[in-house]
């Protein structure tokens, strides 16, 4: 998503893959560039499915059969397993039609032209990533600061101020490797400082070394609301169990909300849900939901004296965030992860996942993409 809005152009390449999956100029006509270029990717990642299925499908189907069949024939299987994978790419083909179908109604009804519609999501500049970061209104360092400031003494408090504005990025020629350098600097400087029950700066600086190596920051640029035009129903065009529940003609009216769009953009291989953007909010938090920052400072009188955050707690962490990077690699790879590692029908037939976090108690605006490098 993140790929195509950034290029926001299709490719002839990209006009060839939609071609050959039978999706053209009817479907696709009118609807965004950088929309255009998200379906050809939904729809590689939809080929690339349809060559892997079979065989998954096979062998779970063998698995299974052989737990109460002794006689099972291999070609009759796996001929089967073609069948099934087939209805599963004609299925996702339908839906990725149906989806764009809907995007493509309610962005008239905000737009006028679908084609005005700007990309949904979009990548922060370094300029805009050192605001959220470093020096911007409620930024991670400027409520780092209003956190620990009760917990410090003012001379101590002030000069770290004066270093941070020192350390500020702004001014470098790679400012996002500068700002990564300097949140480095800033964790060791936090780190260095005596932690009590009532602050914990080793748990802050550890939260600052994962922003330092967060590799990716994007926006949400949200649509505006619309309502659809009213639908009157009569007892008629119901089931009869539900006709001689009212009389009459009632009227139904559809909000779409702010984050509609992306949200069935996202979820284009489910047409079940009724708000997809709902669906969007608990996804969005991701494999690792960031904390704020504030939480590692008491605003209590008398906090609890039990230590939560120790080594255990930091070895279970890293453990579990390890586990869910696999996780996320496969995600990547466009091949769903089960229990072992391995894609398995059921993993394979719910879609590819969007693996994002965000950072609530700053900017609800701002989503931090989380790519962890090899430093971390």
């Amino acid at each position: 998503m993140l790929e195509a809005c950034e290029l926001n152009s299709v490719s002839e390449e990209d006009y060839l893959e939609l071609g050959r999956a039978g999706l053209g100029s009817c479907l696709l006509g009118g609807l965004p560039d950088w929309l255009v270029a998200y379906s050809a990717r939904v729809v590689r990642f939809i080929n690339f499915e349809r060559t892997k299925l079979p065989e998954q499908i096979l062998r779970h189907n063998l698995e299974e059969k052989r737990k109460y069949c002794i006689d099972i024939s291999l070609d009759a299987e796996r001929n089967d397993a073609e069948i099934q994978a087939e209805g599963v790419y004609n299925q996702r083909l339908q839906n990725l039609a149906i989806t764009l179908d809907k995007v493509r109604y309610v962005m008239r009804c905000v737009f006028g032209d679908p084609k005005k519609a700007p990309p949904p999501i979009e990548r922060l500049s370094p300029e805009e990533a050192v605001s959220f970061l470093w020096k911007g209104e409620g930024s991670l360092v400027e409520e780092l600061l209003q956190s620990m400031a009760p917990h410090v003494e003012d001379e101590t408090l002030n000069d770290l101020r004066s270093k941070i504005q020192v350390h500020d990025p702004s001014w470098s020629d790679n400012i996002l490797k500068e700002l990564q350098k300097s949140l480095l600097w800033l964790r060791d400087e936090v780190r260095n400082l005596p932690c009590t029950y009532k602050c914990r700066h080793d748990a802050a600086a550890d939260l600052i070394h994962i922003y330092a190596y967060t590799k990716c920051f994007i926006r949400v640029r949200e649509y505006k609301a619309v309502t659809s035009p009213p639908v009157y129903i009569s007892p008629l065009d119901l089931s009869p169990k539900y006709s001689d529940k009212f009389t009459g003609l009632q009227e139904y009216c559809k909000t779409y909300g702010e984050n509609y769009c992306l949200g069935q953009l996202v979820f284009w291989y489910n047409q079940t849900s009724v708000d997809p953007d709902s669906s969007l909010f608990r996804a969005s938090r991701g494999c690792l939901s960031l904390p704020d920052i504030g939480c590692f400072y008491a605003k209590v009188q008398k906090p609890s004296r039990h230590r939560v955050y120790g080594p255990k707690t930091v070895k279970f962490m890293l453990s579990w965030m390890h586990s869910n990077c696999l996780q996320i690699e496969h995600s990547v790879g466009h091949l769903p992860a089960g229990d072992e590692g391995e894609a398995t029908p059921e993993t394979m037939a719910e879609g590819p996942n969007m693996v994002i976090q965000r950072r609530c108690g700053i900017d609800e605006d701002i989503v931090v993409g989380v790519e962890f490098s090899g430093e971390q």
